[in-house]
């Protein structure tokens, strides 16, 4: 399985400098921000050749999905033969997702691939629903946000054991360490199955419920 590049940093750890959030006009550009976030994060993680203008294009096929998915399972399992009495509060996959290598777009092979990714988000992941996406929001852009807000709050997840986040992922976990500080408020306490009680990634509520996007 692919390793991302890069070390990973935890929660609270000192990243590189962060760039400031712009105030966006509409739910539409506060989107392609994200897309552009997410897009550099992609392609310092992996070496691809990928921007906002492209991001969906080669996402569609589901082969950088999957290979994602593989490269934190392994990042997962790592960390729970690393540390594991610190791997029992965190939900940690244990499988990976089978993928077909040849798949081209809009094939079914692509869509297989990206629907393999979805399930595995939700059984190894427990992605919400709420940010979740369906096969056809990716390959015939039904649902462009959903894609985003998924790998937004996966990648918010698997920062937990070592990957490397987007930049909008870490500026929320500074955010809320310096709130911490500055309050004296105590760290998340696992919940009731042992995981750490967290939210998801928040985002205006312009993007999660507007139109046309």
């Amino acid at each position: 399985m692919s390793k991302p590049r890069g070390r990973g940093r935890g929660p609270g750890t000192v990243g590189p400098p962060v760039r400031s959030i712009r105030p966006f006009k509409s739910s539409e550009q506060y989107l392609e921000a994200m897309k552009e976030d997410l897009a550099e994060w992609l392609r310092d993680l992996y070496g691809l050749d990928i921007d906002a203008a492209n991001f969906l294009h080669v996402l569609e096929t589901g082969l950088v999905l999957c290979r994602h998915a593989n490269a934190i399972t392994e990042a997962a399992l790592a960390f729970l033969a690393q540390a594991p009495a610190q791997a029992q509060r965190i939900p940690l996959p244990r499988a990976g997702v089978s993928c077909n290598g040849a798949a081209q777009p809009g094939t079914f092979q692509a869509r297989d691939n990206v629907s393999n990714f979805i399930q595995w988000c939700r059984k190894e992941m427990d992605i919400q629903e709420v940010v979740m996406f369906e096969t056809e929001d990716l390959v015939l852009r039904k649902n462009v946000k959903n894609v985003v807000l998924c790998l937004l709050e996966l990648g918010r997840r698997a920062w937990r054991f070592g990957v490397a986040a987007p930049t909008l992922v870490r500026l929320e976990e500074e955010i809320d360490e310096e709130l911490r500080q500055e309050l004296a408020l105590p760290l998340p306490q696992p919940g009731p199955d042992g995981a750490e009680s967290h939210q998801p990634l928040q985002v205006p509520s312009s993007v999660l419920h507007g139109q046309g996007v």
